[in-house]
């Protein structure tokens, strides 16, 4: 069956939902516009409701018609579900509802009564359980068993009266509470003003004759009624316990309804609670560890502090240190690497001394090139002490 998407106002139902304080709105308002999205024939309305628990309050209500394929042919099974203000934690409750022209057939999933008593409901675990999976539900197994049928002729039609003759005995007719098996249920109407009419049960007896049925009066001798024999006793003992099992069978579910809702409700309070209590002992251990690296940050950071108090107080104290003390490498590798860079730099203010001197005069060619040949070695080796200093340290060559 292809169902067509309708539009859903969203703010009816939040209205609805809040007038019938419903305790978790935005999951039972996702649960709800699901259903309608699908079932265009289904309304939403809030209104005041008798609960199994004997309390009268709002309730979130949907109401409408749903399509049922029976024996070949679709039909429209009207029905309504009234969702508790715990929705979606707690199942809700299904009725089907028969129009005037309709009967209810009591089956082991509806009463007299027209309540829906089915598995998926007594199995209700959310988020595994909705209202579209419910209704889909209702579908199949209204699909094997149509819980509505129109009523006979006879029960919907006005009655004619027929003049009986006073001589004459009519038993009264007694119709059978519920339609047979071979009754047709509630149709649709596909064809609109043409389609046909209601069918109606055939084991439905008619309680008068037919206007066209050639009605004859018996003439003969009046005789009386026969009496109606009372019941027994033990059918009429029978008839009460099964009265009285079926009120209690009813109050005793709806009994445990209530228990099982609270008892989801708190199942669902603890879930949160221990997610709760996993957040905040994983914060918890995030902030030890945190104070921890505090506590080392500041060892170390009063440890430096020590450090510099006794090197300002000797300095404070004592006589100010030479360039040369306060300029010097930490290591000895350091140290040579710091000779040689200071050697290398006095081979080349020397080379531009010898040139100025050259220059001037003041220094012969021959000398020049003697002075400079000789720096130049020195600087050579300056360099090549220099290279392997930086390879040892790991430092760019």
């Amino acid at each position: 069956t292809i169902f067509r998407m309708s539009n859903v106002d969203e703010h009816k139902i939040v209205r609805d939902l809040r007038m019938a304080n419903a305790k978790y709105v935005d999951s039972a308002k996702g649960d709800v516009m699901a259903v309608l999205r699908v079932y265009k024939d289904l309304k939403s309305d809030c209104e005041l409701y008798m609960f199994p628990d004997g309390k009268k309050r709002h309730a979130f209500k949907m109401f409408g018609t749903i399509p049922v394929q029976y024996k070949g042919s679709v039909y429209n099974i009207p029905i309504s579900i009234y969702l508790w203000d715990s929705h979606p934690y707690y199942a809700p409750i299904c009725n089907v509802v028969p129009t005037a022209l309709m009967v209810i057939k009591e089956s082991e999933h509806v009463n007299k009564q027209g309540r829906v008593f089915l598995p998926y409901l007594n199995e209700w675990r959310f988020p595994g359980y909705d209202l579209y999976g419910l209704i889909q539900m209702m579908v199949m197994i209204f699909q094997d068993r149509c819980p509505l049928f129109a009523k006979p002729a006879g029960d919907r039609s006005s009655t004619v009266s027929m003049p009986q003759p006073a001589a004459t005995y009519t038993p009264p007719a007694m119709p059978t509470p519920y339609p047979s098996d071979n009754a047709l249920p509630y149709p649709v109407q596909p064809g609109g003003a043409g389609a046909a009419p209601y069918p109606t049960s055939s084991n439905f007896p008619t309680p008068y004759p037919s206007m066209g049925s050639g009605y004859q009066p018996q003439h003969g001798p009046t005789r009386a009624a026969p009496p109606i024999p009372p019941p027994p006793s033990d059918a009429i003992r029978s008839s009460l316990i099964s009265a009285v099992e079926e009120k209690l069978r009813n109050r005793l579910r709806d009994k445990l309804g209530t228990t099982y809702a609270e008892m989801a409700s708190m199942r669902q309070t603890q879930a949160e609670l221990k997610a709760g209590q996993q957040r905040l002992r994983v914060a918890i251990e995030t902030l030890e560890k945190q104070s921890k690296e505090l506590d080392g940050m500041t060892d170390a950071y009063s440890s430096k502090k020590s450090e510099l108090d006794r090197a300002l107080a000797e300095v404070s104290s004592g006589d100010e240190p030479s360039i040369d003390e306060a300029i010097d490498a930490s290591t000895p590798l350091e140290r040579q690497l710091l000779d040689a860079y200071a050697s290398d730099l006095a081979c080349d203010d020397a080379y531009y001394v010898m040139g100025e001197a050259l220059k001037n005069g003041s220094l012969l060619p021959s000398d020049y090139l003697r002075h400079i040949r000789d720096i130049s070695r020195k600087q050579f080796v300056h360099r090549a002490t220099m290279r392997k200093c930086r390879i040892t340290l790991g430092l760019a060559a």
